[in-house]
């Protein structure tokens, strides 16, 4: 059982395990964990070690398990490409997995990622390159953003509105228009991802 630093300095390796594709260096762990010292970082690596959650090789370290996705943890599939912009046919799966930080973890259920592809929901801070992360649902209240499926097949990142006893898909950029097409909802956004280049 680790205790709560711990488990806190393992989730930090383990977020630059994930983002680097190898183990972390202490100067990035110092950095990510705002420990003044790198000799306060190799007693915390010689603890975890004595606990079983990481291996040492020689001078390599590395984690014992990546851990199962559960509990504060979630992987959601990335199946496919979301415009915002003009409609586009919906993939089934890209055969990839989006790891989600444990503020979203909570949420849990049936969650699926898109690549945000187009600009018109800059407005709402959504842009070219993000992933929406979206709840599976066939209902929304108004003001959500949804991912819709129009009457082709080809599936739109919109925000949700009525006016007057109408549904309508609203971008948020004023050099687009609003979808008034019948549509299904495949889902409404609960989060979005943004890697700064």
């Amino acid at each position: 059982m680790l205790t709560k630093k711990q488990n806190f300095i393992l989730d930090k390796i383990r977020g630059l395990r994930r983002r680097n594709g190898c183990f972390p260096t202490v100067r990035e762990i110092v950095a990510a964990t705002g420990l003044a010292s790198p000799a306060t970082i190799h007693a915390y690596l010689s603890r975890l070690r004595q606990r079983g959650a990481l291996l040492k090789k020689g001078r390599s370290w590395d984690l014992a398990v990546e851990p199962p996705m559960g509990g504060e943890h979630l992987t959601v599939p990335l199946v496919g490409i979301v415009p915002a912009g003009p409609a586009l046919e919906m993939f089934e799966s890209l055969g990839d997995e989006v790891v989600l930080p444990e503020w979203l973890a909570e949420k849990g259920g049936d969650i699926v990622a898109f690549r945000v592809q187009g600009q018109s929901m800059k407005d709402a801070y959504i842009q070219d390159g993000d992933l929406v992360l979206i709840k599976r649902a066939e209902q929304a209240d108004p003001g959500q953003m949804v991912i819709a499926r129009l009457g082709d097949g080809s599936i739109t990142l919109k925000r949700l509105k009525r006016i007057r006893d109408a549904y309508v898909l609203v971008p948020e950029n004023p050099e687009y228009a609003p979808i008034a097409a019948p549509f299904q909802l495949v889902g409404r956004v609960v989060g979005v991802l943004r890697r700064y280049r």
